[in-house]
């Protein structure tokens, strides 16, 4: 059954009648040339979805009538958001894309020192929009029934040492995907998953170089709804400075592997280990 995005809260209710949307209208009667009497999925981005049933199509609109509603949303079981540094083009609508299909709660969007993409005040807004709506379809094909919020570009520095920015909640675990390397050059491999770390629950004091999964095990652990916090670089990376600045406030640096992830590769590759970590504890708990 297809799905579509109605974006007019609260109007969608179980036995009425409404009318389509242009562009619910455009795609599924103009395009997929649907009938009367077909039927689809409705969301509104509150949570749940309607079923509806198309009816009184025109030329130039069509009613629908909502049968049913069902609450599921097929929400991640711990809530992402995720900080991340703008990149051109593709890159960018990739990594949305496939955040918003592995569960993302949020986007912050930002601009960093090596960062490329310096969006002016007429920019911001269309590109908003053009990114939220890429979320918006990602939901449609995917099952999602609330749609990841977009927040508007911030720069690193500016969005780390703002009060409302980062929660400081115990439950909240901040990730950077960036290792500063050593003095060697070499960066430590902190992904390393030990035989023992699933079941280790004394937390170590947090280092630079610490590895972070006994933390993000010991936080599904104790938290009913753990919370987490991802920054994600550009192409450029992150500078010294902005590292530094994430790791004084408590941002715990997470290398995936030992090689060089592209900034659209990043979130799904750390929203695909926080899922598989969390269902492996589940299942090991069972």
């Amino acid at each position: 059954m297809r799905r579509f995005f109605y974006n007019q809260p609260n109007l969608l209710q179980v036995g009425s009648t409404v009318p389509l949307t242009e562009d619910i209208f455009h795609h599924w009667c103009k395009v997929l040339r649907a009938s009367m009497g077909e039927q689809a999925l409705f969301f509104d981005g509150q949570g749940g979805e309607y079923t509806v049933t198309l009816k009184d199509v025109t030329k130039k609109q069509a009613l629908v009538t909502i049968n049913d509603f069902n609450p599921i949303n097929r929400a991640l079981p711990f809530t992402v958001n995720i900080a991340l540094v703008m990149s051109r083009g593709e890159r960018m609508d990739y990594a949305i894309q496939k955040a918003t299909e592995l569960g993302v709660s949020s986007i912050q969007l930002l601009t960093s020192q090596h960062g490329e993409v310096r969006l002016k005040a007429d920019q911001a807004d269309k590109k908003l929009a053009h990114w939220q709506q890429i979320a918006v379809s990602a939901c449609e094909q995917c099952g999602l029934n609330i749609v990841p919020n977009l927040l508007a570009p911030k720069a690193v520095s500016d969005w780390i040492d703002e009060p409302a920015g980062v929660p400081t909640s115990t439950n909240v675990t901040k990730l950077i995907l960036a290792v500063p390397p050593d003095d060697s050059g070499v960066v430590p491999p902190c992904n390393q998953i030990e035989g023992n770390d699933i079941e280790h629950n004394d937390i170590e004091p947090i280092t630079p170089y610490t590895n972070p999964l006994p933390h993000i095990t010991n936080q599904f652990r104790q938290c009913t709804l753990a919370q987490f916090w991802l920054l994600i670089g550009a192409e450029g990376g992150f500078s010294e400075q902005e590292i530094t600045q994430a790791i004084e406030r408590d941002f715990m640096p997470w290398q995936i592997g030992e090689r060089v992830l592209r900034t659209e590769t990043a979130p799904v590759v750390a929203l695909s280990s926080l899922l598989t970590l969390h269902q492996t504890l589940t299942l090991a708990q069972e």
